[in-house]
């Protein structure tokens, strides 16, 4: 397991968010955390970057207890082995997209300037970014572009986990199909483990090895998608029902 939760709760402004959690990722596996508005998922995706922390439980990623361990430790042995695509891209406006990519390795590693170019390049490739736009500003792209350009970001340092938030969100679904397939494509060539929340039922039947599902804070269910879907419960039904 490359992430185990157990018995996590949080509390935010004396309200109850999570209530004992409890679930793990497989290594190389892509992950789906899935729920109705305001079951925590976005919460839960922020303690799993250690952006905040729980009341009590523990969260195991890479075989550390990031409940447990400081900044530093963090920092060193979690941050550094992970990537993110935020929702919105989070793409800085005055940059390029080439220099939007090439940004972590510019901060993080003593590479040569051309030896970035030439890795931030390729990960736009891997991406599925159009490489006669590397040079565009976020502002003059679509949608897609954008994700894509996000993605490619997202993966420039090699990370051992992927965490998506809503990544096919505003997408029509030619283009959502499209970035489906790249993230697959991408973790089969890298290996890499893919932690992903979405609402997005193609994503979940076309690519999702596994899901979670929380409702007001509490597991649900988890397991493969055809498992989740055997759940007789009536959000489970409903929500199956749209595809």
């Amino acid at each position: 397991m490359i992430i185990q939760v157990e018995n996590l709760n949080t509390i935010l402004n004396n309200r109850v968010i999570h209530k004992n959690l409890n679930f793990h990722v497989n290594e190389g596996e892509i992950y789906a955390i899935v729920g109705g508005s305001g079951s925590g998922k976005t919460v839960l995706l922020r303690e799993l970057l250690s952006l905040i922390r729980p009341a009590s439980g523990s969260i195991k990623i890479l075989g550390f207890d990031i409940t447990k361990i400081n900044d530093s430790e963090i920092s060193k042995n979690i941050l550094s082995n992970i990537g993110v695509l935020f929702q919105a891209g989070g793409l800085i406006s005055s940059l390029t997209v080439l220099q939007n990519v090439e940004l972590p390795l510019r901060e993080k590693t003593k590479l040569p300037r051309d030896i970035i170019r030439e890795l931030s390049v390729f990960k736009l490739h891997l991406a599925n970014y159009p490489t006669e736009s590397i040079n565009l500003y976020p502002s003059e792209l679509s949608g897609g572009m954008i994700k894509r350009a996000a993605l490619a970001r997202a993966m420039i340092l090699d990370p051992k986990i992927l965490f998506l938030d809503e990544p096919t969100s505003g997408l029509d679904p030619v283009s959502t199909a499209k970035f489906n397939a790249t993230i697959k494509k991408i973790r089969d060539l890298m290996g890499i483990t893919v932690v992903m929340i979405t609402h997005d039922l193609s994503t979940i039947n076309s690519i999702v090895d596994r899901m979670l599902v929380i409702l007001q804070g509490e597991k649900l269910g988890e397991g493969s998608v055809e498992t989740i879907k055997k759940i007789a419960h009536p959000w489970i039904r409903e929500y199956f029902q749209r595809s």
